[in-house]
């Protein structure tokens, strides 16, 4: 019985951690801002819907590939605001599908957000079924941009080693890691409504990790 114990032990420290809780927003910003700078450098993103959009979501998403199981993510979400671009809340997602469209364990994504009330929904931890969002390919690059691209709820780019194969929406569940939150803005009981309206602020000794993502927000 000893052995049996000790071999399930093992075998739960092995598995990998349910995602969302480990990762603190020390790691996830400077990570965050590698996957938007790749996608800008390689001209995925169309930075003219980047100005337009009200809110932007950062994530690495693990899971199997598409009919076999869900997915999920960690990352950052962002809100623009009147003083620019708010600080970072740090996001798990859970379930579903979340744009992927492409096999493989490991995506990158950025996704755009391009009204305040999806936005907001984001900041409550909601839940998003394909029948409540609007979730398709951005255009990329510098493509022309018509006014149905502005008027989504989503444009989705998705980075998986060169393969995007388009959007597959099937609803997941959004989580506000409260616990990362608070131990990088040292408030405990920072709310994610606060940081979308720039009410909690992103620490002075913080800045530098945070202004490389403002940098690559800009279209120049």
């Amino acid at each position: 019985m000893k052995k049996i114990l000790q071999l399930l032990l093992a075998t739960l420290i092995a598995l990998p951690t349910t995602n969302g809780w480990a990762e603190s927003l020390d790691k996830l910003v400077p990570d965050c801002a590698e996957i938007l700078g790749r996608m800008k450098r390689e001209d995925i993103i169309n930075m003219e819907l980047v100005n337009e959009a009200k809110g932007i979501v950062i994530l690495n998403v693990t899971g199997f590939s598409i009919g076999i199981g869900g997915s999920g993510g960690d990352g950052i979400l962002i809100a623009k605001t009147d003083k620019g671009w708010s600080g970072p809340v740090a996001i798990t997602t859970q379930g579903g599908t979340l744009g992927i469209d492409v096999g493989g364990t490991d995506n990158d994504i950025v996704i755009l957000l391009m009204k305040d009330g999806v936005v907001s929904k984001w900041g409550n931890g909601d839940h998003f079924s394909s029948a409540s969002a609007s979730a398709v390919m951005g255009p990329k690059g510098g493509a022309t941009l018509d006014a149905s691209m502005k008027d989504r709820d989503f444009n989705v780019y998705i980075w998986n080693k060169g393969a995007k194969l388009g959007v597959n929406f099937g609803g997941f569940d959004v989580d506000i890691n409260d616990e990362a939150n608070a131990d990088y803005y040292s408030k405990p009981m920072v709310s994610a409504k606060d940081i979308l309206n720039d009410i909690a602020v992103v620490p002075e000794a913080k800045k530098a990790s945070m202004t490389r993502i403002y940098d690559l927000l800009k279209s120049k």
